[in-house]
């Protein structure tokens, strides 16, 4: 098979030998002739679930603030950011009563060209547009969750009358799908709060595309309901990062109803697990650095067989981290195993032990091997192999050398497809339901 794959703002050529038992996992087509993603947009706020329309939830006088994603996910908000200013303004709300907040979580502060690429530069100009910093905005205390974790939120996102959340519902490889409360926590929320949910990524549950039972959701949902948001929009996008669906109405049922459109999107049974996957995160902004890159790889790493092999592209040109004080480098050498890893978190918790758990996770479970822009030298020394891009194909031939009759499953858009095995879940069930009896549960 021949193909061009994304690696950064580039296409790859790629070619997988014939001997390979291959499969292709490519996300799900949208509808032959889409509606625009301005309709589908204000189809969602014209029937919005569990609530009133905005003009019903939002009165004149109110002042608003609008929660939306930084540079890091490009979610079309440029699409929709002006239809939910356009939709306060014919509620009565005028321009003046209303601010942006960039729930930028723990990552760095954007120019001022960033915002506007994400807002337009009109609606930039009309309404009071600021970043949330996790170190020195001012934030006040909401609430205590039943996890013992204090939740400490952006003052301006609190002293507005009304609080709306937008964004994107993508799968995420901790909080289990991506949007709605997520705006909170990490969002708007101070970094010691921050840090306190995210030290619960060694939760078992605490996995992509799952909700149930999973403690970083959960608390999530909790510290969220603190805030009292008054509404929601979120959107989800197809392979080419168009919108492609949306939900909007109750923060709490709109953003449930958007997980079930997620998985019915993004989730992909597969009926065996192969000895080879070869994937790409997708390109940019997916692979801006090794942070962001191992959602792609960690994707891949759910399909493959125990110790099996993941080939990886990631360009990562702003190394493992673009995010200045982000130790996930230093982590990476200090600790090579997910063991190491695990002891300190519960010891020393920091985003850079976060990011190293999940790389670790995926090299605990399978051989991982980058085709990156990433220092290969540098990168050996810690723990993570890396070849670059010119290789791939060399790569690709020497990995399935190793097997007789290799199964291969290739997955050009990694953050897209989250493969799961329903044979194996059946097992487990079957398996849980057999000890359940023998038990006398």
């Amino acid at each position: 098979m021949k193909d061009t794959v994304k690696y950064g703002h580039e296409l790859l050529d790629i070619e997988i030998p014939e001997e390979a038992d291959l499969s292709v996992l490519l996300p799900r087509e949208t509808d032959a002739e889409p509606a625009a993603e301005e309709e589908i947009v204000r189809n969602a706020l014209a029937a919005p679930i569990g609530s009133g329309r905005v003009r019903d939830e939002i009165k004149p006088g109110d002042k608003v603030c609008i929660l939306t994603n930084d540079i890091t996910r490009l979610t079309r908000s440029h699409i929709y950011i002006p239809i939910l200013v356009a939709e306060l303004n014919q509620a009565g709300i005028p321009d003046q009563d209303i601010t942006i907040l960039f729930a930028n979580g723990m990552h760095s502060g954007m120019e001022e060209a960033g915002m506007i690429s994400l807002i337009t530069e009109d609606i930039y100009r009309r309404v009071h547009v600021f970043q949330h910093n996790c170190e020195t905005s001012p934030c006040r205390y909401v609430g205590t969750t039943s996890y013992g974790h204090e939740v400490w939120a952006n003052q301006i996102a609190l002293d507005a009358d009304k609080l709306i959340l937008t964004g994107g519902i993508l799968v995420h490889h901790m909080a289990g799908f991506g949007g709605g409360r997520k705006d909170i926590i990490p969002g708007c929320a101070r970094k010691d709060t921050i840090l306190a949910n995210h030290s619960m990524v060694v939760d078992p549950n605490a996995q992509a595309g799952v909700l149930e039972g999973n403690p970083v959701h959960q608390d999530f949902m909790e510290a969220c309901a603190f805030t009292k948001p008054a509404f929601l929009l979120n959107v989800l996008c197809d392979d080419h990062g168009m919108i492609c669906s949306a939900v909007a109405g109750h923060w709490e049922k709109a953003y449930l109803r958007g997980t079930e459109l997620a998985k019915k999107r993004y989730l992909y049974p597969i009926k065996a697990r192969p000895d080879v996957v070869i994937a790409s995160c997708g390109g940019f902004p997916k692979d801006i650095d090794l942070r962001q890159s191992k959602k792609g790889f960690y994707n891949a790493s759910r399909a493959v067989k125990p110790g099996g092999t993941v080939i990886c592209l990631a360009e990562c040109p702003e190394g493992c981290s673009k995010e200045l004080d982000d130790p996930f480098e230093e982590w990476l050498g200090r600790f090579g195993t997910l063991e190491a890893v695990r002891a300190e978190i519960q010891r020393n918790v920091n985003m850079g032990g976060l990011n190293c758990y999940k790389v670790r996770e995926v090299q605990d479970r399978c051989r991982l091997i980058l085709i990156t822009d990433l220092d290969r030298a540098r990168m050996a020394q810690v723990g993570v192999t890396c070849r670059p891009k010119g290789e791939l194909n060399q790569v690709i031939r020497e990995v399935l050398s190793e097997y007789r009759r290799p199964k291969v499953l290739y997955m050009p858009q990694a953050g897209l497809t989250l493969p799961y095995c329903p044979e194996e879940e059946r097992d487990a069930l079957r398996k849980e339901g057999e000890r359940s009896l023998r038990d006398g549960i």
